[in-house]
């Protein structure tokens, strides 16, 4: 199938990331990514604060569920901030295990069908309106995140699995995003915008699957899907525990450069969604700005990165996404050419060059089981 003439933009080129002249040295990778990221954090996500002074793990039995109630209590000078988990192990396998880490719309309780698992009545989230919700959790959301992460599918892979909501840690309303979790927790002002604070929530998440026997610490993979797309890559740029990364159409302001003129633009996410980046990116033309999404995949080197779009997305910029890490690919050392945009998309997907990957499949704007059967065959050979 020949890609849509709106799905391309021509006449689109990033800059290139290695300064002209410049052997590309570990030392010159370290330099250039602080960088990156300090451009980033000052133009687009905003600060991510540091971590809290204390975290402890309360472990909690779900009988005939298959999973574990994890309480995250977070404590920062008198402030106290509590919030749920679950955790999944595979049945028969002794650890340490290699772990998977997520935030989903709904979290724990989207998966897991018996009401054993508390709703929080704090969370602000996105919820779809065929799902007769209005941004809180209801019961009507219970077991609507099952196909979004197939459990049995990732633990017979090998995987033990964490998984938080996000609107539990920060509200997701242009409104009320400061007024719970997170940031009264901190004391965050408003350079720490949404993205930076879910950034910080998988970080977090991080430091509790460390105090878990059960977990490899040296081999924890982050992913996420759309807006949690965008966090899971900002975490991963930003913790070197991170082995690997699996972001799911995560479009403007994750993979999807600016400079693509495909899908949704910087202006239309900030009208859209105001608390997620910093303010004034969308009145910039994309070529005067700062950065582009190609500095923060390359942040995330030497690192495995592996991006999922869909055909009929157009909105998260399927193609754009696929030609910033082409670009992103030579601070990895890539030398081999990857197929042009026109090749990946007629049949030469999945596309895997060392410790990046990339696949496009057919529908739309979502996190199937056929995504995750592609970034467990990546990641089985970055994991260990």
């Amino acid at each position: 199938m020949t890609p849509p003439a709106d799905a391309m933009a021509e006449g689109f080129a990033l800059r290139p990331l290695i300064p002209p002249g410049k052997s590309l040295t570990a030392e010159l990778r370290n330099q250039l990514q602080g960088q990156w990221r300090s451009t980033l954090a000052e133009h687009l996500y905003g600060d991510i604060p540091p971590p809290p002074q204390g975290l402890t793990v309360e472990r909690l039995p779900l009988p005939d569920s298959g999973a574990e109630h994890l309480r995250l209590t977070l404590q920062q000078d008198d402030r106290q901030f509590s919030v749920d988990a679950a955790l999944w192990l595979p049945q028969g396998l002794s650890g340490p295990l290699p772990l998977i880490c997520g935030l989903d719309f709904v979290g724990p309780a989207g998966v897991l069908l018996s009401d054993a698992f508390p709703l929080d009545p704090a969370a602000t989230i996105y919820t779809r309106p065929e799902f007769g919700a209005d941004g809180t959790m209801t019961e009507t959301l219970r077991g609507t995140s099952v196909y979004r992460w197939p459990i049995p599918l990732l633990n017979e892979a090998g995987y033990a699995v964490l998984l938080s909501s996000y609107g539990s840690w920060v509200p997701d309303s242009a409104e009320r995003w400061q007024d719970h979790g997170v940031s009264p927790l901190m004391g965050t002002n408003d350079k720490a915008r949404a993205l930076s604070l879910w950034t910080w929530a998988y970080l977090r998440l991080l430091d509790a699957a460390m105090t878990l026997p059960e977990v490899d610490g040296s081999r924890m993979a982050v992913a996420g899907h759309s807006r949690l797309g965008k966090a899971a890559l900002w975490a991963a740029a930003n913790d070197p525990r991170i082995r690997a990364v699996f972001a799911n159409q995560s479009g403007c302001g994750g993979a999807a450069p600016a400079r693509h003129r495909v899908g949704e633009t910087l202006a239309q996410m900030e009208a859209g969604y105001p608390h997620w980046t910093l303010p004034g990116n969308g009145q910039a033309a994309a070529e005067d700005l700062p950065f582009d999404q190609h500095m923060l995949l390359a942040s995330i080197a030497p690192r495995a990165v592996y991006l999922t779009c869909a055909e009929d997305d157009l909105w998260a910029d399927p193609v754009g996404s696929y030609k910033a890490l082409c670009s992103a690919s030579t601070v990895w050392g890539v030398k081999d050419s990857w197929p042009d945009a026109d090749a990946m998309w007629t049949g030469k997907r999945p596309v895997a060059k060392g410790a990046l990957g990339y696949h496009l499949r057919p529908g739309g704007h979502d996190l199937l089981p056929l995504d995750w059967r592609q970034a467990l065959a990546f990641l089985s050979g970055q994991m260990g």
